[in-house]
């Protein structure tokens, strides 16, 4: 699926939703969630190629690999975070958005705390 397509399916999408709206139905909502989990699905796919790039990169500049898996870790959490919060919001829950917001803010820094650490021995061992 290629970005055209993609718009194409997210348009089509927004049309029947505004068209359901119009008449008053209910279901709106769940139509909503059904496109984002098919756009999320569209985009996790496309996140094996910006992980082999990465990965490419961290090799030749000899990162080790713990770094890599914090960064994988990292980028996951915010990007699933966000999507969550997007979710909850066109769901009219944006109460729940914010509480999964918070708790990936939370999660990243205890995914990165061993970086943070590891920053701190070397700051202190050059002084």
């Amino acid at each position: 699926m290629n970005i055209l397509q993609l718009v194409s399916f997210a348009a089509i999408g927004v049309v029947i939703i505004k068209i359901l709206d119009a008449i008053g139905s209910k279901v709106t909502t769940y139509i909503k969630v059904l496109i984002g989990l098919s756009i999320f699905g569209f985009a996790c796919t496309q996140l094996d190629v910006i992980f082999d790039i990465i990965r490419d990169l961290a090799s030749k500049i000899n990162m080790e690999g713990t770094y890599l898996t914090i960064i994988f870790k990292i980028i996951g959490i915010a990007y699933i975070a966000e999507f969550g919060l997007h979710l909850c919001k066109d769901a009219g829950e944006e109460g729940i958005g914010k509480k999964i917001e918070f708790a990936a803010k939370v999660m990243i820094f205890v995914v990165a705390a061993p970086v943070i650490l590891a920053l701190i021995d070397l700051i202190t061992g050059l002084l």
